[in-house]
């Protein structure tokens, strides 16, 4: 697979809430960070926690507005769309809606994801689910990090 097409399934699966199809394109030690709110994800298993626990909580949905690539780079700019099902951030979020952009920036290497950064409009997001603080101060490994 181009890299291109590794980032555009792994974003399918997503798409699909499948986080054992998402681990299949990253690399075993693959990190992850949000640069928005910083928790470095340094394992496989930190980012099956991080998207499962955000699956239980939000029906959301990656749109690819527009990718490129240089190499083993890859750039794509994302429509995130959504329903809150649950409990985030320790609010009831259950019925509101979400539409912001974000974007990743992935690098691979032997048709894994190595390195996935995110940048994400934590502030909008925020707001549009009922004003938890964006920027929580979190660690990766903490059993709920919510």
């Amino acid at each position: 697979m181009t890299p291109k097409e590794i980032v555009r399934a792994f974003v399918d699966a997503h798409n699909d809430h499948n986080v054992e199809a998402m681990m299949d394109y990253l690399a075993e030690d693959s990190t992850m960070i949000d640069v928005a709110a910083p928790i470095p994800l340094n394992s496989k298993n930190d980012v099956r926690k991080l998207f499962t626990l955000i699956f239980s909580s939000l029906n959301v949905h990656f749109e690819i507005t527009g990718m490129i690539s240089e190499g083993s780079k890859v750039f794509a700019a994302l429509r995130t769309t959504g329903t809150g099902t649950g409990n985030w951030a320790g609010r009831d979020v259950r019925g509101l809606q979400f539409d912001v952009f974000e974007s990743m920036f992935v690098d691979t290497e032997n048709g894994k994801m190595t390195t996935v950064m995110f940048y994400s409009d934590t502030a909008s997001l925020s707001k549009q689910l009922g004003n938890y603080a964006p920027a929580i101060d979190m660690q990766s490994g903490v059993a709920n990090i919510m």
